[in-house]
């Protein structure tokens, strides 16, 4: 047994040496090598029944078992195991006999991203085998007294080699991005229908390594074909970074951080104007124009913004869409409209005492409302509330006008000339949401600013 030990010792040692050096970045080879201890008499008993009882274990020293996994992609490896050791089986009363157990499985990462590895790595497994351990010598048709004292019953005659299925899951503690610890514990079990008597647990502890190729900057071309090695770059550009995205890598960019023509060694042409036509294409380098007249500003006659070739009105000073001028009218109900939004104020139950949660919107607002009749001093506004529809309608609308007048109040206290506002009461009118529901009838309990049409 110390001689195959060994043997499996060497050829783990000329593994790694050979694949030390092969390489896949997408699906990095790894090897595990460790000790194995197998579990009988517990998977007799029950599937966790005795199992961390380590005096049933039948523990093999270290280099008794091999794995080599392959990352698949994703989340999913397949690996190639092999352990061999002498064992002891106390359940069927064997001593010392050779085991052997080969076979591939597939593991799933339970943690970390699909590329990317947690040094706390636990993973599932699922696996099938060849197992050789010699039973021929054990023979029942009834019932057998296992050397745990339990009897069975049932038809089992042994033989040497079984098909095994096993299910299990493993835990790698990475202390490298390529070294780490290996746990893990597989329940091997015989589909065969007479062979249930043969399963068992078994349990391993290694060290696991991954390969793959030399990146050092991490940017998935491996240094030999990096002409960048430490810093991380593009496949395009053999691993080079083209800082400023001007399709120049920066090794051969005369101006890594600002885009140019290649015809320029990768700097920008001069822009004087700051027109995004280069000097050497526009006739008008020092005044900014559009590439549609070469550079050279179209005229604005009215100053309005719009020039003269989309503006209707190239003579009278307007706004968009058109640059013609909008009606005094128009402005003043779009800037009410904005006052309007998120103007939400919050008044105590069944009063109309203002909440202080709402008094920095009521800043807001009337901070609003002053920039307004800054334009248009003489604009006279009205401060309309609104409740849902929960009570008595005649009480609603003065409900509604006394919190109008709180806001009003509140308005006037912040700045606004007396005499502006105007507070009026709709109670439950004009529905701005259903009320149906508790959200519907709290969006229509509101204030609105409205423009008293008596001043335009």
């Amino acid at each position: 047994m110390k001689k195959f030990n060994l043997a499996l010792g060497l050829a783990a040692t000329l593994f790694v040496g050979a694949n030390s050096y092969a390489q896949d970045a997408s699906n990095p080879w790894g090897i595990t090598i460790g000790a194995h201890a197998v579990d009988f008499t517990s998977a007799g008993r029950g599937v966790f029944d005795g199992f961390f009882d380590t005096d049933d274990y039948e523990i093999v020293p270290p280099l008794s078992k091999l794995s080599v996994i392959r990352h698949l992609g994703g989340k999913f490896s397949a690996d190639l195991t092999a352990s061999i050791g002498e064992v002891s089986n106390k359940r069927m009363k064997l001593d010392d006999k050779l085991f052997v157990n080969a076979g591939l499985g597939l593991r799933y990462r339970i943690l970390g991203k699909k590329d990317k590895t947690y040094w706390f790595d636990p993973y599932l497994r699922i696996g099938a085998s060849y197992h050789h351990y010699d039973y021929s010598g054990i023979k029942f048709k009834d019932s057998y007294t296992m050397g745990t004292g339990e009897t069975v019953t049932g038809e089992f005659e042994g033989k040497e080699n079984y098909f095994m299925t096993q299910g299990g899951a493993g835990i790698n503690f990475w202390i490298t991005d390529n070294f780490g610890i290996n746990l893990a514990s597989d329940y091997n079990f015989s589909p065969s229908g007479n062979s249930d008597y043969i399963n068992f647990f078994q349990h391993t502890a290694g060290v696991t390594f991954k390969f793959g190729k030399q990146d050092r900057d991490k940017d998935g071309i491996e240094d030999s074909k990096d002409q960048c090695p430490d810093t991380p770059g593009l496949p395009e550009f053999n691993g080079c970074p083209d800082t400023d995205g001007d399709g120049i890598p920066d090794n051969l960019d005369n101006c890594p951080n600002e885009a140019g023509p290649k015809e320029n060694n990768g700097c920008p042409w001069k822009d004087s104007d700051g027109d995004g036509l280069n000097d050497n294409v526009d006739q008008c380098p020092n005044q900014a124009g559009p590439r549609e007249n070469n550079g050279c500003p179209w005229p604005d006659t009215d100053g309005d913004g719009f020039t003269d070739n989309v503006d209707k009105c190239p003579n009278e000073p307007g706004v968009a869409p058109d640059g013609c001028p909008v009606a005094e009218e128009v402005i003043i109900a779009e800037t009410v409209e904005k006052i309007n939004v998120d103007f939400t104020v919050e008044f105590a139950f069944d009063k109309a005492t203002i909440r202080p949660t709402s008094f920095a919107k009521i800043d807001q607002k009337a901070q609003e409302i002053k920039d307004l009749l800054a334009a248009y001093p003489n604009l006279k506004l009205n401060i309309d509330g609104y409740t849902d529809n929960t009570g008595n309608p005649a009480y609603n609308v003065k409900l509604s006008e006394r919190r109008a007048a709180s806001v009003v109040k509140a308005l006037e206290e912040r700045g606004i000339p007396a005499g502006v506002l105007s507070a009026r009461g709709f109670g439950e009118a004009d529905p701005k949401c259903t009320n149906d529901t508790p959200e519907g009838r709290q969006c229509n309990r509101r204030v609105v600013v409205s423009v008293n049409s008596n001043t335009l």
